[in-house]
């Protein structure tokens, strides 16, 4: 076994599953990196929280057991139901037996469809309405969409009288509805109000659909191979289906779900071919061998792996001591709304024995992170028992907050958990507008059981841990911006602090004054005091991430320090160069991940540039999927490239009329005629000079890499008056502009130094002009050219 160090980028997957909008994104390629390196062949690995089936799958493909728990059903559902779907054509079979099954007098389908049937305004023919749109206030639909399949008239259209009085011939409260409420809750309970509140998410035509659907699924199927994988067909429209589907997610507060004012109504039939189509498309190539109970798993070692619809608690304290490896999941962030829709969800399929495991959280009236916190914190305290001692828990989330990475962090050290590795990487490239904020992004969270002696009967007193906080999170900041060499938003320096402080035992500590003080809120005045003691004390700067230095800052930096002599930038263009150069041809994610494996810890490369180097220095196949180094890389070519470029601009400053000097002996013999020479050799760093009377007038350096701080350092030689220049190859271009975009200490480097950029083609086309102007020269100059301009074009179609 091995540990990780490093960050992985998740894989992306194009497919989907049903309520994926409320699910926690884990990829298949992350879990298995960490299942290889932390478990052996046959061991337990247990998803304490399971939303989907991704770790029980790669936990089987690698031979190890899998157990996945979860105290909602709808969860065990998308996990269970995904994993041991049957094969497409029995899926086609299910669906097609459901569709024909007898409504008064009809097939199902043609029932349902003509709850939607209307008129073409074109050519008055009959058609089946995809859509309605709903005026919330005034409650009824007001637009419709169709598609006619007689004169193809296809759009928005008025709703008619037609129309509503279709929708008047349903009952709104008719058996349907009675039917569902009381499987959602009794007259005498109190969820009996929230369950009617609950029912009004759908329109009268959808609930009576829906639930004609559902009881025809339960009077068919139950008990069947398909019938799992036609309650997760159902389960796809109840959410797809309802007044919330087209709206943005209701706020993780919220207590009651309200519909918009406008809404969209939705076929509940065509919802139902669509999700047809979606499960049908994740079905496995072969189902999962699972376990029907727990102890066949773990003591009798039949199956592959077990799905338990149970609270983590009851769930840890059915499995064995010191059974379980690891744990590795990917804790939901909070959001009531989810639990809330669950309970209904839960009550339509399954009826009143479900909704029984909601009954604590609905009856809640305050909740938020503080209840969360300890909440998760003693279910994960009950994983102890289950988990050996050298065992890991592993929390992998692609999307979370840094209230909910604080969150977790401290429920885990609140359960006597150790973090031992936090890794990060932002989803944006663009950084927060406030220097407090931080940006969204994927965390690897790992944790060990800790065994250090407990220091609870003292703890230290809040004065001590204070200073202790502050100096420990000051170090960490300024450690990590001097060692990665960039100026970083809040993010960053969030999770070197964390990491620091749990190095340094203080999340502990602070954990035993939790009576006397809000640990979250504690330890995050703690680490703003740090920051703002860095700004007073000239520790640390804030930089404006945009051009205009009178923006407000939002990027850290140290106080007085320049372009860094090594930036991460710089290293991760050498590392994707030097991987392309040992590997003649190599997959992708192969690729990738050794690339990320050179940046351990804290040195995660920012979003996109491992990519954007992989572009600039190599050549994609997508027929094979891999990478390999372009031939203009190759070192023959690159000399030969550069004395191109040195050529041409020692031979245009000639022809201009200056004394030229260049650095290197490779280009002496081009400075044969003598008042066209200097004695002299350009400044450290350049290549070539222009000079006038003895003074360097042009200034240039030949790059091809954008590492430029051996010009831009701090120990870049003083270059005099003399306007400079970076001539770069064409190839680099897309790289150096997403660092100019991506690094500010670039572009303030760069802006205050007044470089200009030349492409190296132009430089190519003005060496071969016959006649010559100091003034094209100018025309040549930046990443946008003049030349490149629609009117400097038109001369040469005239």
């Amino acid at each position: 076994m091995s540990e990780i160090d490093h960050f992985i980028p998740g894989r992306s997957t194009k497919l989907k599953v049903p309520l994926e909008r409320y699910l926690q994104s884990l990829p298949d390629n992350v879990v298995q990196a960490y299942v290889a390196a932390t478990t052996t062949p046959g061991e337990l690995v247990l998803d304490a929280l399971a939303e989907r089936g991704t770790i029980l799958l790669t936990a089987a493909a690698r031979g190890r057991r899998g157990i996945a728990g979860n105290f909602n059903p709808i969860n065990t559902l998308l996990v269970e139901g995904l994993l041991t779907l049957p094969p497409p054509d029995e899926i086609d079979a299910a669906t097609t037996r459901l569709g024909d099954s007898p409504k008064r007098g009809v097939p199902l389908r043609e029932h349902i469809s003509s709850l939607y049937a209307s008129t073409c305004h074109a050519c008055s023919q009959p058609v089946t309405v995809d859509l309605f749109l709903w005026d919330g206030e005034a409650d009824k639909p007001v637009e419709k969409y169709y598609h006619c399949p007689h004169c193809a008239t296809d759009g928005q259209f008025p709703v008619q009288e037609d129309d509503l009085a279709t929708l008047d011939r349903i009952d709104r409260q008719g058996v349907h509805y009675w039917y569902l409420l009381e499987r959602l809750a009794q007259p005498h309970q109190p969820e009996r109000k929230l369950a009617q509140e609950l029912l009004e998410l759908y329109t009268p035509r959808n609930l009576y659909a829906l639930t004609d659907i559902s009881m025809k699924i339960e009077t068919l199927f139950s008990g069947s191979p398909p019938h799992s994988a036609l309650q997760l067909i159902l389960l796809a429209c109840l959410d797809t289906c309802s007044k919330l589907s087209a709206s943005p997610l209701p706020r993780p507060t919220a207590l009651r779900l309200h519909p918009p004012s406008r809404f969209v109504e939705q076929n509940v039939w065509h919802a139902f071919e669509e999700a047809y189509r979606q499960v049908r498309s994740l079905s496995p190539p072969a189902p999962l061998a699972l376990s029907p109970r727990l102890d066949e798993l773990v003591s009798e070692e039949k199956g592959q792996a077990v799905v338990i619809n149970a609270p983590l608690r009851r769930l840890a304290s059915m499995l064995p001591p010191a059974s379980v490896s690891l744990v590795v999941t990917a804790p939901r962030s909070y959001y009531r709304p989810f639990w809330t829709l669950s309970y209904l969800w839960s009550g339509w399929l399954w009826g009143r024995e479900k909704t029984a495991l909601f009954r604590h959280l609905l009856r809640r009236k305050v909740m938020g992170w503080s209840w969360y916190r300890k909440s998760l914190s003693a279910a994960l305290r009950s994983l102890h028992r289950p988990l050996r001692a050298q065992g890991k828990m592993v929390f992998i989330l692609e999307a979370a907050d840094l209230t909910h990475i604080t969150n977790l962090i401290v429920a885990a050290v609140g359960a006597d958990f150790r973090l031992e590795t936090i890794l990060y990487q932002a989803q944006d490239i663009h950084p927060p507008k406030e220097a407090m904020r931080g940006v969204e992004g994927a965390y690897r969270l790992v944790f060990a059981r800790d065994e250090r002696p407990d220091h609870r009967l003292q703890p230290p007193s809040v004065e001590v841990l204070t200073q202790a906080l502050q100096e420990s999170a000051l170090r960490a900041a300024t450690e990590m911006l001097r060692e990665r060499g960039e100026a970083l938003h809040f993010s960053w320096l969030h999770t070197a602090i964390y990491q620091r402080w749990s190095r340094d035992d203080l999340l502990r500590q602070t954990l035993m004054l939790e009576k006397e003080v809000s640990t979250t809120d504690f330890l995050e005045e703690q680490m703003e005091a740090a920051l703002q003691e860095g700004l007073k004390t000239n520790t640390l700067d804030l930089l404006p991430d945009g051009s205009c230095e009178d923006e407000m800052g939002c990027l850290w930096w140290l106080r007085g320090k320049g372009y860094p002599p090594r930036p991460l930038g710089d290293r991760v263009e050498e590392a994707v160069c030097q991987a392309l150069r040992e590997g003649a041809e190599v997959a992708h994610e192969p690729l990738r991940d050794s690339i990320y494996a050179r940046f351990p810890g804290l040195f995660t490369p920012g979003p996109g540039v491992v990519e954007e180097c992989l572009r600039s220095y190599g050549v994609y196949d997508e027929a094979s999927g891999h990478w390999q180094l372009r031939t203009e890389e190759e070192s023959h070519g690159l000399v030969r490239e550069r004395d191109e470029a040195l050529t041409a601009l020692v031979k245009l400053g000639q022809r201009f009329g200056y004394q030229v000097s260049v650095r290197g002996r490779r280009l002496q013999e081009l400075l044969t005629a003598p008042d066209g020479s200097s004695q002299r050799r350009p400044p450290k760093g350049m290549d070539v000079a222009w000079e006038e009377e003895g003074e360097p007038c042009h200034l240039f350096a030949f790059r091809q890499t954008t590492a430029l701080a051996d010009i831009l350092g701090d120990t870049a030689p003083e270059l005099g008056e003399g306007r400079r220049y970076i001539a770069i190859s064409d190839r680099r271009l897309d790289l150096l502009r997403f660092r100019m975009e991506n690094e500010v200490l670039l572009r303030r480097a760069l802006a205050q130094g007044e470089w200009e950029f030349i492409k190296l083609r132009h430089l190519r086309t003005l060496a071969r002009r016959e006649k010559l102007d100091l003034r094209d020269l100018s025309q040549i100059l930046g990443l946008e050219p003049i030349t490149e301009s629609p009117e400097a074009q038109l001369p040469l179609f005239s």
